[in-house]
């Protein structure tokens, strides 16, 4: 396995970040998903830039700006999930990551955030869908608002989200509705075929909203504006 230094050039590791989504895991011969790569491959530990976002994009909304601050951040920077003009997020593929390998690892999945309506997101597929939809499809959703409100007007560090208290976009066991949170190891056990097809970040709010050094699995991501010289 190959571990992406941060001094390398995005070329380097470039060919890491273009997998498949579905070379991470395999049917096996009940059908459950067996992973075949770590939880965040690949394990890269690396600065993001506008000019080297390491396959960020943004899904369905407007993309974020790569800003100097505020105070707290990691680095010199952080993304800005504020635009007037509707929600902002950014997303990574998870590489079909089991949601029951991530959910079961102390520190796993965590971020470094700032405002009352920043989220951590994991969008999963094969979760158990109470509507019978087939594809288990499913957003999951961990925000300050369901754990203590944390990170409201100041920036903070969650190191531990999967003990956390995340909501579903759509209703799947053990969150029949959006109005309910239970810790992702809760709705891991309940949701055994479950697995992360992307895992981001979004603010849906006009209030100001700030992310950095965003960790998932083995890889961490630590946004920064254009370096110096640059």
């Amino acid at each position: 396995m190959r571990i992406c230094p941060r001094r390398l050039l995005v070329a380097a590791c470039g060919a890491a970040l273009a997998f498949v989504p579905g070379a991470a895991a395999g049917a096996s011969p009940n059908g459950s998903l067996d992973p075949v790569l770590p939880p965040g491959f690949p394990c890269i530990h690396t600065n993001v830039y506008p000019v080297a976002t390491w396959g960020w994009v943004p899904l369905s909304a407007h993309a974020p700006r790569f800003v100097t601050g505020p105070a707290g951040a990691s680095g010199n920077g952080s993304l800005d999930l504020l635009n007037p003009r509707g929600a902002v997020n950014y997303f990574h593929l998870g590489i079909n990551t089991p949601l029951n390998q991530l959910a079961s690892q102390r520190y796993a999945l965590g971020f470094q955030h700032q405002g009352r309506y920043v989220s951590y997101q994991l969008r999963v597929r094969g979760a158990d869908r109470t509507d019978r939809a087939a594809s288990g499809f499913s957003t999951l959703v961990w925000e300050p608002r369901f754990n203590g409100g944390i990170g409201n007007d100041r920036m903070v560090t969650s190191r531990d989200l999967a003990r956390g208290r995340w909501w579903s976009t759509s209703p799947i066991a053990g969150l029949p509705t959006r109005d309910q949170a239970i810790p992702l190891t809760e709705i891991a056990r309940l949701n055994t075929r479950a697995f992360v097809t992307e895992y981001g970040v979004q603010n849906t709010s006009s209030e100001a909203a700030f992310v950095d050094n965003l960790v998932y699995g083995c890889a961490k991501w630590d946004f920064q504006p254009m370096p110096a010289g640059s």
